[in-house]
């Protein structure tokens, strides 16, 4: 069965790609803010080697996705600026779980129908 080897053939990227909708910078993002606990976007943009755009646009999508959240520090001087902490892992996996329960189920559901609809 296709579906089945494909299976076993997933990684953890894949599987955060698939529930969260994630692409290839997406995730890359994730990792290196994990790797650096917290970050302005400007540091993400230089290691990554990419545009501050493209970074803030995949920042804005895990924000979305609860994997990150920014954080508003002001200073002293005058003005602000913003820093990003990625969800602890714990919480991470809760919602990949909690996403895979409702496909399940919606499956489980739909397979019901099955004789229904054919």
């Amino acid at each position: 069965m296709k579906i089945i080897s494909s299976i076993k053939d997933l990684c953890c990227k894949d599987i955060m790609q698939s529930v969260f909708e994630l692409n290839n910078l997406d995730f890359e993002v994730f990792k290196k803010l994990r790797e650096l606990k917290e970050s302005k976007i400007d540091v993400i943009a230089r290691s990554l080697n990419k545009d501050r755009s493209m970074i803030y646009r995949s920042l804005q999508k895990l924000i979305s996705c609860k994997l990150c959240e920014k954080k508003t520090k002001n200073i002293r001087t005058g003005g602000y600026y913003h820093l990003y902490v990625c969800t602890n892992l714990e919480s991470v996996r809760k919602e990949i779980e909690k996403c895979i329960d409702n496909w399940h189920i919606s499956i489980k559901n739909n397979l019901d129908k099955l004789e229904k609809e054919l």
